[in-house]
């Protein structure tokens, strides 16, 4: 059973070719790719990305390729681990719970600069991010957070990105799948702090590792099952085959949701409630008492009244509920440490009040959104989300990728090269190799 697992990982992995992939897929990873980009770029002007690249820098590691938002090349490995920091430090990570956690922003750090320094073509590229994120996705379909960590094992979709793109065969591919099972978890009590980028950006890291050394002929034992069950116990993994059920035939990480505001994922819902509600009853800021948000206990982290910090802003629902309904929208310049201190927003924040019943699931996203707000002439207006905008059950149109795109780019690519960017994006299968794109992305063409 374990070795079929991993074998059947790696036949799909080595033998999946671009015709085979449904053209709803290719749409949709390359929306991925289109949101992770701008996530990248965004993150590189944030404090702690700031930080990590003069780390990077500093370094003086061999110019192999570059690394996004940062103008200087660096080697492949310190790349992908820093694009990939840089992905999560904008907080524009785009999460699946199926049931486990999984995301976009291990898999695609890795494979831009890795295409960069391979020139491989638009079409071998897509491949390698259609069945990177499909067999990541598969991998981490447990639920992990009664440990207390999430995306778990993180590493084993990128290194299957990685081995497709380097051109493993099978047996070297599942040695690649071995090497990259036992890393670096996210851990809950993180989040809201520069561990919790610095997590994900390991994974990446240990992905390119492990593709480049089953490359070289090192060994693993690729028994994801064997692994999974000694640390979750037999009971969580007991349904063994879901992992390579439907393989090549449903693709999974289709569940993937879209984040449309530079914050935890978990506030999505309530954030578009609050600006639905706002839109469709004219809401006026200064006519607003109080917004109510009633939430279950796996949203509790999210309940940070008083935030002292850029993370805890991202994790506010006081600060970011806050925003939306004064200004109408949640974007950078309402995550921007300036805006702690700022009198209007620390209204804004006492006028949420969040409240928590212990009776709603501990789980994340089982329980629906709630939001009431309470007007001061009494009115009230009140809304329930179970997904966000941008999930599988509402998802986004190619249009609003590229407008989420423009959104979060604006300011650091010029107009003409956003388009230029964007275009090539989402035409990747036209392009013989993505050296152009990355010049504009990694700013070396200044």
């Amino acid at each position: 059973m374990e070795t079929k697992i991993a074998s059947q990982l790696a036949t799909f992995i080595t033998e999946t070719r671009y015709p085979e992939i449904p053209g709803k897929i290719i749409d949709f990873t390359k929306g991925l790719v289109l949101k992770t980009v701008a996530g990248m770029l965004a993150g590189s002007t944030m404090p702690s990305a700031r930080k990590m690249s003069k780390i990077v820098k500093l370094r003086n590691s061999p110019e192999e390729v570059g690394a996004i938002g940062c103008n200087f090349k660096t080697s492949l490995w310190d790349s992908v681990f820093l694009n990939a920091f840089l992905a999560h430090a904008s907080e524009l990570e785009d999460d699946s719970f199926y049931p486990g956690i999984s995301w976009d922003i291990t898999v695609i750090p890795l494979l831009l600069p890795l295409a960069e320094k391979l020139r491989i073509s638009g079409k071998n590229l897509i491949e390698a991010l259609a069945v990177g994120l499909e067999v990541h996705t598969r991998t981490c379909s447990y639920q992990t957070d009664h440990l207390g960590i999430v995306v778990f094992p993180g590493a084993v979709g990128p290194a299957a990105a990685g081995a497709k793109a380097l051109g493993l065969n099978a047996g070297e591919t599942e040695s690649a799948l071995g090497l990259a099972m036992s890393g670096a978890a996210i851990a809950l009590v993180n989040l809201g702090t520069d561990a919790h980028f610095f997590e994900s950006a390991l994974q990446s890291l240990q992905g390119i590792m492990a593709a480049e050394m089953a490359k070289e002929g090192l060994s693993s034992n690729p028994d994801i099952y064997a692994y999974l069950t000694n640390i979750l116990g037999k009971e969580k993994v007991a349904d063994s085959e879901k992992i390579v059920t439907g393989l090549g035939k449903e693709w999974i990480f289709k569940n993937i949701g879209i984040k449309k505001y530079p914050c935890c994922y978990f506030t999505q819902r309530q954030i578009d409630l609050v600006l639905e509600l706002r839109k469709a009853n004219k809401i006026l800021y200064k006519d607003v008492e109080k917004i109510e948000v009633h939430a279950s206990p796996a949203d509790d982290w999210c309940n940070r009244p008083e935030p002292k910090s850029w993370g805890d802003l991202q994790f506010s629902f006081q600060h970011l509920l806050g925003a939306a309904i004064m200004d109408g929208d949640v974007n950078f310049n309402h995550v921007d440490p300036d805006i702690l201190l700022d009198p209007r927003y620390k209204e804004a924040r006492s006028k949420v009040e969040v409240i928590i019943h212990p009776d709603r699931s501990r789980v994340l996203v089982q329980d629906p959104a709630e939001v009431i707000i309470k007007m001061k002439d009494g009115r009230k207006f009140s809304g329930q989300r179970m997904h966000t905008i941008g999930s599988i059950q509402e998802p986004l149109s190619m249009n609003q990728f590229r407008e989420l795109y423009v959104k979060f780019t604006k300011g650091i690519l010029s107009d003409d090269q956003i388009n230029k960017t964007a275009e090539i994006i989402l035409n990747l299968e036209k392009v013989n190799d993505v050296l152009e794109l990355m010049d504009i992305l990694t700013f070396r063409h200044k």
